[in-house]
């Protein structure tokens, strides 16, 4: 039985796809706003020159 258009197939599908893509969109955002900190640690930082790539992406 479908109400609105959402069956149960469409929920076994849907809403485990929708929960991996707004994990995977708070993680992007959290790995862009850690850019921000790239080799700046006192601890990991080392001696990295202007103009380098960073150690990490």
């Amino acid at each position: 039985m479908a109400i609105f258009g959402i069956t149960t197939r469409f929920a076994w599908v849907a809403l485990p796809m929708s929960g991996f893509f707004i994990g995977k969109y708070l993680d992007d955002q959290e790995t862009l706003r850690m850019t921000n900190f790239r080799d700046k640690s006192a601890l990991y930082g080392g001696n990295v020159k202007e103009g380098d790539p960073p150690s990490w992406p």
